[in-house]
């Protein structure tokens, strides 16, 4: 059912850009929320992947010392 909201969203989005595309105002408007949409969506991509990583050192294990 997801597939279907997605596929109705990618005709309607689709069929209003090409009815917006023929006004030069709107190619610009249509640029600027295209290039914001995608950067908003890299950063929080990047934030939720990056969020709770800490600097990595080097791997000790918890039985080292009873190695030695």
């Amino acid at each position: 059912m997801r597939d279907v909201g997605f596929a109705s969203a990618g005709i309607v989005f689709g069929w209003l850009m090409s009815k917006a595309w023929s006004d030069p105002g709107c190619q610009i408007g249509m640029v600027i929320f295209l290039v914001t949409t995608a950067v908003l969506t890299l950063a929080f991509a990047l934030a939720v992947v990056g969020h709770g990583r800490g600097p990595q050192g080097p791997d000790h294990d918890e039985d080292d010392d009873r190695d030695q």
